[in-house]
């Protein structure tokens, strides 16, 4: 069975005891909801030392290219990430392009030298992760895909197997709804207090993405330890949009950053 409804008119189909939504979201997770599918994001850092309203995502500043798009170069900084080598061999780049419409382009690695991307549209990578490998299935190196002029946006660390970013932009045609938002904060021998937040760049209805100005929607503190939060309200996000986490921390921490939600058809 195949539902063309959204959460509202599916939970007054289903009445009172449905009021959670769960099984809207497992219906989503099926596949029976036209124009819906799940919409999560994994963010994961380490810090060396105090930082403010950073964004959870392994390197430095966040950016994202113009609305153009532009053509993109991946590499590694080992050679067994590579077609004959023993670890990465090809990866698949998730990305929105100029017309915010989802694309999927697969990269053959070489190792240290930079291959090029067919696409010269990418908007925003989504996330990269490992498609193909030799005897380990994770980066040997630091795989990274950037623009010419050397700026990063996404990265895949050494011993992973995917982009750990907490950044996604909503598809053309569609709003995001963010439900959960989880993170940690753990330092180890020191105690680091951490300020987590969930951020996006639309607020009151006004788009924020040029220039990229984050807005922060919720916040909690943890202190080496978790937080875990359900909006009683599904967060509604509009298309070509971005949705992540920032942190304040002050002292170096491993830290990471989720959010769950889904993406629908926009009414």
């Amino acid at each position: 069975m195949t539902w063309d409804v959204s959460e509202a008119e599916y939970l007054q189909r289903e009445g009172p005891s449905e009021l959670t939504g769960s099984s809207f979201y497992r219906e989503i997770a099926r596949g029976n909801v036209d124009g819906a599918e799940l919409f999560t994001a994994f963010g994961e850092k380490t810090t060396s030392g105090l930082e403010t309203n950073k964004i959870v995502w392994p390197n430095g500043v966040f950016s994202i290219p113009n609305s153009a798009g532009i053509q993109m170069t991946v590499a590694s900084t080992s050679a067994n990430d590579s077609s004959g080598g023993t670890n990465v061999r090809t990866i698949d780049v998730h990305y929105l392009d100029a017309n915010l419409e989802p694309q999927v382009e697969v990269v053959t690695m070489n190792g240290l030298t930079g291959v090029t991307t067919t696409a010269t549209n990418i908007r925003f990578v989504q996330c990269i992760h490992v498609d193909t490998f030799g005897t380990t299935p994770t980066a040997a190196g630091t795989i990274t895909i950037k623009s010419a002029g050397g700026t990063t946006y996404s990265q895949i660390d050494i011993g992973e197997v995917r982009c750990t970013s907490s950044v996604r932009m909503v598809p053309k045609g569609k709003n995001a709804f963010i439900i959960n938002v989880i993170g940690s904060s753990v330092s180890g021998t020191s105690s680091s207090r951490t300020t987590m937040h969930l951020v996006t760049t639309f607020f009151t209805d006004q788009s924020f993405v040029d220039p990229l100005v984050f807005i922060p929607i919720a916040s909690e503190g943890m202190q080496d330890s978790r937080l875990g939060f359900t909006f009683p309200v599904p967060l509604k996000v509009t298309e070509g949009n971005l949705i992540g986490m920032t942190h304040t921390s002050d002292k170096a921490t491993l830290l990471t950053a989720s959010w769950f939600g889904w993406i629908e058809n926009a009414q």
